[in-house]
């Protein structure tokens, strides 16, 4: 008996309906079938995907709330809206694109520049022409500056052969009155040459030198009015009885240049202009140390 009575209240137990169980069990289902049913979906979800095209636009659901309008950025309706994942590229947000566009810019800004001030573009034969005309004109330049060099040339020469040639120092209209040892009215001989012309006749320097007196001097007693230059030499030469003194002691001269004029000063007989020459370190004026002119007139060049 009591072996058998467990056993059936095990029966009972088994076989009475239980709630919980069965809440359980139905939960189980649920939660089961919904796994499937989302399964399925993800799976058809996935496969619709791959199947779509890419340039396949998705559908947008719009609720529209009556008595608001829609603007037409939000209409689904509207094609002006793109609303699709892909998208073109932008030239601009590239470096190269905007390089491409600002150089566009600068080139359609020049454009407009030149247009707006009236520019033209430089004609090739136009800029030949005046290439031409700029290598002409640097020619004539050229020239211009051969020939300048050679007048400086032709003067600096002209000016070295004045300073190893003499000048006559007498301008013109003159006479040898008397030469060098010709014996007279002298204590012992002439000492000079003597280049008899009227009063006021110009007298020049015979060579380069430097103006030693000019005027009165220790010499005054017989040659009057007188000037001595001094040649680089040392050599001295002296013009005597001027009635004009056109230079300064001190003062440089170059050949031919003006220095007086033909007088009668001192002790003369008659208008004339006394030459002497005297060696380097001799006094001018110790008339009988002075020596023949000839040969130094002839050294220089200087035909009386």
């Amino acid at each position: 008996m009591f072996g058998r009575r467990p056993a059936a209240r095990r029966a009972l137990v088994d076989t009475k309906p239980n709630w919980l169980h069965r809440g359980l069990a139905v939960l189980a289902v649920s939660a089961l079938g919904v796994g499937v049913a989302g399964s399925v979906a993800l799976t058809g979800s996935a496969q619709s995907s791959s199947a779509t095209p890419a340039t396949a636009q998705p559908s947008v659901v719009t609720d529209v709330v009556p008595g608001v309008k829609v603007p037409d950025a939000f209409d689904a309706r509207s094609t002006s809206v793109t609303r699709g994942n892909a998208r073109p590229p932008v030239a601009a947000a590239t470096a190269a694109g905007r390089l491409s566009a600002h150089a566009a810019e600068a080139e359609a800004s020049a454009a407009e520049s030149a247009a707006s001030s009236g520019e033209q573009v430089a004609d090739p034969q136009a800029i030949e022409a005046r290439a031409e005309a700029l290598a002409a004109t640097a020619s004539s330049i050229e020239k211009q500056d051969d020939t300048l060099v050679a007048k400086r040339k032709k003067a600096i020469a002209a000016a070295k052969a004045r300073a190893t040639k003499g000048c006559v120092p007498v301008v013109g209209g003159y006479t040898i009155a008397a030469r060098f040892g010709d014996v007279g009215a002298w204590a012992r001989y002439h000492t000079g040459f003597d280049f008899s012309a009227p009063i006021g006749t110009g007298l020049r320097a015979p060579t380069a030198g430097v103006v030693m007196n000019a005027g009165p001097g220790p010499a005054s007693g017989w040659a009057g009015n007188y000037v001595v230059i001094k040649q680089a030499d040392g050599t001295q030469v002296l013009m005597a009885h001027m009635s004009r003194v056109s230079v300064e002691v001190g003062q440089k001269v170059s050949p031919c240049d003006s220095v007086g004029a033909v007088g009668q000063t001192g002790r003369a007989f008659g208008p004339h202009m006394h030459f002497e020459v005297y060696p380097k370190g001799i006094e001018p004026g110790d008339v009988y140390k002075a020596v023949d002119p000839l040969p130094w007139l002839t050294k220089m060049h200087i035909k009386p």
